[in-house]
């Protein structure tokens, strides 16, 4: 019997380079995206359950106190079963309620997430196969898109995931990895790939912080050359402009106007209910202006409270959103390395520099150019744009900018 655990090496000769051609789907950055973010998810999906604990406290408490302030006070056994008569009445029904929407709430919340990811990427185009190849070599890996290349040395490869339907090479220090579908990958492939992954990730030593990078090259003389560091408001305005993307005031406006469409007409649907099951019920054309008394004088409170309450929420969301902007902005920031980041933007296209990261654009990657407060996004066709703040480039280099941006993308300073 053996009795030593077994251990994975490195092999002690390097896997040749090989190459990998796949075609990248909306479901594959899906899926990309829920393995990247699995704890923010994790997270999120326990504060649900938090949140409800909370509010059927609350309930509970409410009542308790009711129980206690009445008739008999200090009567324990009066108060259990005044409690207990309550929970077979409104309070019963209001707790199952909050309980079954935290339940439902809790098991779908990675189907609704992953929903919500699907709607992000058809709103963004990112449906449609892409086509992509990728070299993985004992160096790294290489990545060639549509209009944009991209390098990733062999130090800042974090791990392979194997998930059900796809690998993921997670990168050190960078909100990304690579989505590997396998549907994509014949079986020698696949042992080429976990091959290539013991013997690369792990085992390349990152190079001492503050050497420049081997491959830099001084820029053209039309040429911008730009170095900063993301701070916790760059990442910020970022995500503030992907909540504002997915969803836009066009939507809010519409789920509100729906929202008080449905809080006028529930409590007339609610009546309606239970005068149809009511086997006493009178006729009608009897009912009719006893319901619209009743209306006027009894229901209008509470549809009043149920549309201040929607109207709260219309004018408290845009707050709401930059407060959750803010607290996922800080996550981030917290997940990444600061590492300084290098944007060269000349006629020839742009490209990013991240110690040791390097990626290279043509000028028809991008799609236009956005300005937002203190910063300049430059909108990619697919993925997340280059983010640009202000504070880096000075009037020169602005009047540069605008007028590389005028001849190769055409849409120079475009407001969102």
């Amino acid at each position: 019997m053996r009795t030593t655990p077994s251990i994975a090496s490195r092999p002690l000769a390097a896997p040749p380079p090989f190459e990998l051609a796949i075609a990248l789907t909306g479901e594959d950055r899906v899926a990309a995206a829920m393995h990247l973010y699995r704890d923010l998810i994790a997270r999120r999906r326990r504060n649900v359950l938090i949140v409800t604990g909370i509010a059927l406290l609350l309930i509970a408490v409410g009542q308790l106190s009711t129980s206690w302030g009445g008739r008999g006070r200090g009567d324990f056994a009066l108060m259990g079963r005044n409690f207990l008569d309550a929970l077979v009445g409104p309070t019963g029904i209001l707790l199952a309620a909050f309980a079954l929407a935290g339940g439902i709430a809790y098991v779908f919340f990675g189907a609704s997430t992953r929903h919500r990811l699907r709607r992000w990427y058809r709103n963004e185009g990112l449906v449609a196969p892409m086509p992509c190849s990728y070299r993985l070599h004992d160096s790294g890996l290489d990545s060639n898109e549509p209009y944009h290349r991209s390098h990733i040395p062999a130090w800042r490869l974090r791990q392979l995931a194997d998930g059900a339907e796809h690998f993921f090479i997670e990168i050190e220090g960078i909100d990304d990895l690579v989505a590997l579908p396998k549907r994509d990958l014949s079986a020698e492939q696949q042992a080429q790939l976990q091959d290539w992954a013991r013997s690369c990730i792990g085992h390349a030593a990152a190079p001492a912080p503050g050497i420049r990078e081997q491959s830099e090259t001084p820029p053209a003389e039309e040429a911008l050359d730009l170095r900063f560091h993301l701070t916790l408001e760059d990442r910020t305005a970022a995500v503030i402009r992907q909540q504002e993307r997915f969803w836009p005031r066009s939507r809010l406006l519409r789920r509100t106007t729906f929202g008080l469409v449905l809080a006028l007409l529930l409590v007339p649907a609610v009546m309606l209910v239970l005068w149809s099951i009511d086997p006493d019920r009178v006729p009608f054309e009897l009912a009719l202006p006893l319901f619209a008394e009743m209306a006027v004088k009894t229901f209008w409170p509470i549809s009043a409270a149920l549309c201040g309450l929607i109207l709260l929420g219309h004018f408290a969301t845009p707050l709401f959103m930059r407060l959750n902007a803010r607290s996922l902005a800080r996550t981030l920031h917290q997940r990444v390395s600061d590492d300084e980041v290098r944007v060269l933007i000349s006629p020839e296209g742009a490209a990013s520099r991240q110690r040791g990261l390097e990626s290279s654009y043509d000028w028809a990657a991008f799609t236009g150019v956005e300005r937002r407060g203190d910063h300049i996004f430059v909108v990619l066709r697919r993925g997340d744009p280059l983010v640009l703040p202000v504070r880096v480039l000075n009037s020169d280099q602005m009047q540069l900018f605008d007028r590389l941006a005028a001849t190769h993308i055409g849409r120079p300073g475009e407001a969102a």
